[in-house]
């Protein structure tokens, strides 16, 4: 984010948390509709009367309850606490929903966002509320003021858990466009780094998060126990009569649902519009469902999307790369095939692969964007440039995982955390090893971060540098070294692989152009003010991109080595939609020696580039990558990418965008200018996209997608 934008989104969490405090106040007033709030008369009283309160202490009841809360007895907190985060959640709601009033206002029903937003507030209220509800209906009553003390301190705990994901969501929604989801969970496996993140970034709207947390978790506690006290006890018989009724409604609350699959995040999926749907959601919720995903890998996407047989998903994967029927030879691994070289070598190429972060199209001049990258621009007019590439993701792991392994992309969950992928899972560097290549991964951070280490290392990569290996780097912060840094330590890496008689090949994954937008004093001039914006951390990070091909050029590895360099993922932009495609635009360039300059416009998928690349190192290969080399391709097969934003996947054909959601239909849409406009769907177009969407899942279960015997 630029400066100003993270001067907006502490505003606005503060103003979130000023409008918090105020909640509280609010909801008395409100409750008193409901004529519950007598019971804080009564607690004040009982703060005036110390024999009062000593038979609130004794668990006896008070003189003088109020009827309802005679009514409801033992279920008076659950309703009490019901309707107080009912009516924080929607206030909430509409606070953000007049924050982003400007980019809703033109969608078609987007009102609906607060029915559909007390829908999913009832889901996890009702979630939560099961086991406090069950405590109170069936305890024994001598054990009551113990109860009393747990069920209270349960209330405040969940409090402290709702708020929390509430006031984390003004801050996540500005920087990724939803509320946390998939992408919070991912990012808390990694507990050290979001907490250096926060403190140094966020330092203000934490601790105004912390105070609200602790004053609503306090009073939770305090007004739901001093409501248990004064609620009169039911007889036993009554209570054993109830029970089943409110376990049975919570359970109905849980669902949400009367048909055979209970309501999910896909349910708040109601607009065209992904802002708008993502403001319908309840934050815990979102996390909740996340979390579980993230653990229940053996998720059934068939059940999800729809179901195909095994033997036409794999044909349909099969024929979308243009090869022949007859390549596909081996049926344990179905995508094997035998790549030749564009031209056979007698000495190898080397092969470096430079990841960098959000390497965006909006950066790149030579592609319609900010002026942020002359010296990409000026490598592109001497390599072979790809102008319409798509990202198969928005996430580091994502840029990974398809430049590594070429794996066509599974909804929600990288590869590389795959618990069946973390040993012999087909890697690029695992191939090029078996024909006698040094493999190494060098990155300025922590190489454990998202489990990279762990799944390159077990997969082909011989040696991995990480930012702590750096012990002479000019400029670190939170997440590791600069970028002028990892390629200078790359550049005396390669130095020496070049001594060996065996070629090598490696991946550098940049780091300089992510949020803080930190980087060292350099002779280039900042696009813009202030220094911390991530338009003047992309132009330096091309500044980095440079200096060190300039030192590269010096070096004897320079000319017979293969240079592929690509975007991880695009940044969030200005697109709107259920996926806004052009945020996955980013470029890719490849260098080398004998490679004649052009610029490719077919519409193509970061999982094409390792078979293009691949074909440009002289040695003939047997893999079972599904992605096509690009300057190999049949004159009549269309372009095509293949991308996804959380459970939402979309295949994309030339201008035709097919979606695959779940349970909703699938649809179609004509893609121009950025802006999809539906149109009719073609039954073939969908079952291509299903079928690349079963594929890896399907191959990643049963351990397919694996190295094959080479030629």
């Amino acid at each position: 984010m630029k400066g100003n934008d993270l001067a907006w989104v502490t505003n606005c969490t503060v103003t979130a948390q000023r409008t918090f405090d105020a909640v509280i106040g609010q909801i008395k007033g409100a409750l008193s509709s409901y004529r519950i709030t007598t019971i804080i008369l009564i607690q004040t009283r009982m703060m005036h009367h110390p024999k009062e309160q000593a038979l609130v202490d004794r668990g006896t009841p008070v003189k003088g309850h109020h009827k309802l809360i005679q009514k409801l007895g033992p279920l008076a907190p659950v309703i009490a606490f019901a309707c107080f985060f009912l009516l924080l959640f929607s206030i909430s709601r509409l606070l953000l929903a007049l924050i982003y009033f400007s980019e809703i206002k033109a969608v078609n029903g987007a009102l609906w966002l607060f029915p559909v937003g007390v829908r999913m507030d009832v889901m996890i209220l009702s979630a939560l509320l099961l086991i406090p509800t069950l405590l109170l209906l069936l305890m024994p009553p001598f054990t009551q003021r113990w109860w009393y003390f747990l069920i209270a301190s349960l209330f405040a705990l969940f409090s402290i858990v709702l708020i929390y994901f509430e006031i984390t969501t003004y801050t996540f929604l500005s920087v990724y466009n939803a509320r946390p989801n998939h992408l919070f969970v991912e990012y808390m496996a990694s507990p050290g780094t979001v907490l250096d993140i926060v403190l140094t970034n966020y330092k203000l709207p934490l601790f105004f998060g912390l105070l609200l947390m602790t004053i609503i978790g306090g009073w939770t506690a305090r007004f739901t126990y001093r409501l248990m006290c004064n609620a009169p006890q039911w007889p036993y018989w009554k209570r054993l009569l109830v029970t089943p009724v409110v376990v049975l409604l919570l359970a109905l609350g849980i669902r949400s649902s009367l048909s055979d699959s209970p309501a999910n995040l896909g349910s708040a999926a109601f607009s065209e519009d992904s802002l708008v749907n993502e403001l319908a959601l309840n934050s815990s919720y979102a996390v909740a469902y996340a979390t579980y995903n993230f653990f229940n890998q053996q998720q059934n996407l068939a059940e999800k999307y729809g179901h195909m047989a095994e033997i036409e998903i794999i044909r349909r994967v099969q024929q979308q790369t243009g090869l022949p029927a007859s390549a596909f030879d081996d049926p344990d691994i179905p995508l094997a095939h035998v790549q030749a070289a564009n031209t056979p070598l007698a000495q190898p190429r080397n092969l470096v692969i430079i990841l960098s972060e959000s390497l965006s199209a909006e950066f790149i001049g030579n592609l319609g964007g900010q002026p942020l990258s002359p010296q990409f621009d000026m490598l592109s007019q001497q390599g072979i440039f790809f102008d319409n590439l798509y990202a198969t993701g928005k996430r580091t792991n994502r840029g990974l995982e398809s430049v590594v392994t070429g794996a066509l992309p599974i909804p929600l969950t990288s590869a590389i955390k795959l618990r069946l992928a973390q040993s012999d899972f087909f890697t690029l560097p695992a191939l090029l090893k078996a024909h006698g290549y040094q493999t190494s991964f060098l990155y300025g951070g922590d190489t454990n971060f998202d489990n990279m280490q762990r799944f390159l290392s077990y997969n082909g990569v011989e040696q991995i540098i990480g930012g702590s290996d750096i012990h002479n780097a000019r400029f670190r912060n939170h997440w590791g070294v600069s970028d002028d840094d990892i390629f200078s330590t790359a550049n005396s890496f390669f130095r020496g692989q070049a001594n060996n008689t065996r070629p090598f090949a490696s991946i550098i994954l940049t780091l300089s152009n992510h949020e803080p937008f930190d980087f060292p004093g350099s002779d280039f001039e900042l696009y813009e003010q202030p220094r911390a914006t991530q338009n003047n951390a992309a132009k330096y990070a091309d500044h980095a991109l440079g200096r060190f091909f300039a030192q590269a050029r010096k070096e004897t590895y320079f000319d017979n080595t293969v240079f592929l360099i690509v975007a991880d993922h695009g940044v969030e932009i200005q697109a709107r939609g259920l996926i806004p495609a052009a945020k996955y635009h980013v470029p890719a360039l490849i260098l080398g020696p004998g490679i004649t300059p052009q610029r490719i416009k077919i519409l193509a998928s970061q999982i094409d580039l390792p078979p293009t690349v691949l074909g440009l190192l002289g040695i003939t290969t047997r893999h079972p990558m599904p992605g096509r080399n690009l300057l190999r391709l049949p004159a009549d097969l269309p372009g095509r990418a293949i991308y996804h934003l959380g459970s939402t996947y979309a295949y994309h054909v030339e201008n035709s965008v097919v979606l695959l959601r779940p349970g909703h239909a699938n649809r179609q849409y004509q893609l121009r200018d950025g802006k999809f406009t539906l149109m009719t769907l073609d039954a073939e177009l969908e079952k291509d996209a299903l079928a690349h969407l079963l594929l890896p899942d399907l191959l990643h279960r049963q351990q397919r997608y694996r190295l094959s015997p080479q030629p």
